[in-house]
């Protein structure tokens, strides 16, 4: 029963080291370090895994706009020619109490040809190596549901959870059609939850044992020109938010808000409706929220259109213990997903 399974990754494994012994290697850069030559290569490669369009400039951006300037790469070549890429930005955490350099795994891209377990396992493990020489503590990110069964079996990563999903449903027939007519009475009713709700919040800031340095995180995260993030002070609030279809359903995306009270996430609710109230027909938030009071709705797991996965990697094991391991220690939201 077992011998077919067995055989087969035997096979594999024989194979990948063949092409290692042919020409296939895996090297380590920085964002900084990579020549012209490899960010062409790199581009074709996106577009070819990933379908669509992209260039020089916005993956440079997006690999660029951190703490460091730079990010981390893993690069499979086979006869100088990159078919395989694994990705890591840079931020600075703080972990009960002490700041530490995290990396948010961000892309993992390998061509058709040269998909295999081993090929990605080494990349990994070649990425983990060249990170922790470089100060990296702990490796975070939010793989797919087809990557995380395969990070999960072979320990590349453990999880952390899965991150909730909370909603208000403003106009109800920009997510159900045949609801239109009742597009009025919601309207109403979501005005009147989040102006009641706000009767109730508390200004006491929720505060999570690990989080991202904001001031220099945010500073970086919302630099980029060719993302539609906006960013919004009001008496004593921050929050960041985007707006997009999503699904086909016009969505108002809360991506961060700061500091963490029921307060100011009803603030920014109010915002949204006050000045974007035609704009969209849905308000999305990702992460934990502190309290029911905020006029967010929690989405049952068997309705969320997405499972966010949550997993990490100790490489410092002397400055990170298990507590890294429990999800409601954790500030993460979009603002650490929605990177690419």
């Amino acid at each position: 029963m077992y011998f077919l399974p067995a055989l087969g990754l035997v096979i594999l494994g024989l194979e990948w080291y063949l092409k290692r012994e042919l020409g296939m290697r895996i090297v380590c850069k920085r964002t900084d370090e990579l020549s012209s030559s490899e960010w062409r290569q790199i581009v074709a490669l996106f577009e070819s895994v990933f379908e669509r369009e992209s260039s020089i400039e916005h993956l440079k951006e997006a690999y660029t706009q951190n703490v460091l300037g730079y990010s981390f790469h893993a690069i499979i070549e086979d006869d100088g020619q990159i078919v395989g890429l694994n990705s890591y930005v840079p931020a600075y955490y703080l972990f009960k109490g002490e700041k530490m350099l995290f990396a948010n795994s961000v892309t993992s891209m390998v061509a058709k040809k040269y998909r295999d377990f081993f090929s990605f396992f080494d990349m990994v493990k070649a990425a983990y190596s060249y990170m922790a020489k470089h100060g990296v503590s702990f490796v975070f990110g939010y793989p797919n549901d087809n990557s995380y069964p395969v990070l999960l079996k072979s320990k590349l990563m453990r999880e952390i959870g899965k991150m909730s999903i909370h909603c208000l449903p403003y106009r109800i027939g920009g997510i159900k059609p045949a609801l239109s007519f009742l597009n009025l009475f919601s309207l109403s009713i979501s005005r009147l939850w989040v102006g009641l709700l706000g009767l109730f919040t508390s200004p006491d800031i929720c505060d999570y044992p690990v989080h991202k340095e904001e001031e220099s995180y945010n500073r970086k995260r919302y630099s980029r020109p060719d993302e539609d993030y906006r960013k919004i002070s009001e008496r004593g609030c921050e929050f960041v938010y985007k707006i997009m279809r999503y699904d086909h359903i016009r969505t108002a995306f809360l991506i961060d808000v700061s500091p963490k009270s029921s307060r100011n996430f009803n603030k920014a609710l109010r915002y949204l409706i006050r000045h974007h109230g035609k704009e969209f027909d849905l308000i999305l938030y990702v992460g934990s929220i502190p309290s029911l009071y905020t006029g967010l709705i929690r989405i049952p797991e068997r309705f969320e259109p997405k499972r966010f996965n949550f997993m990490g990697y100790i490489l410092d094991s002397k400055s990170i213990d298990n507590a890294i391991w429990n999800l409601h220690l954790w500030d993460t939201n979009l603002s650490n997903y929605d990177l690419l």
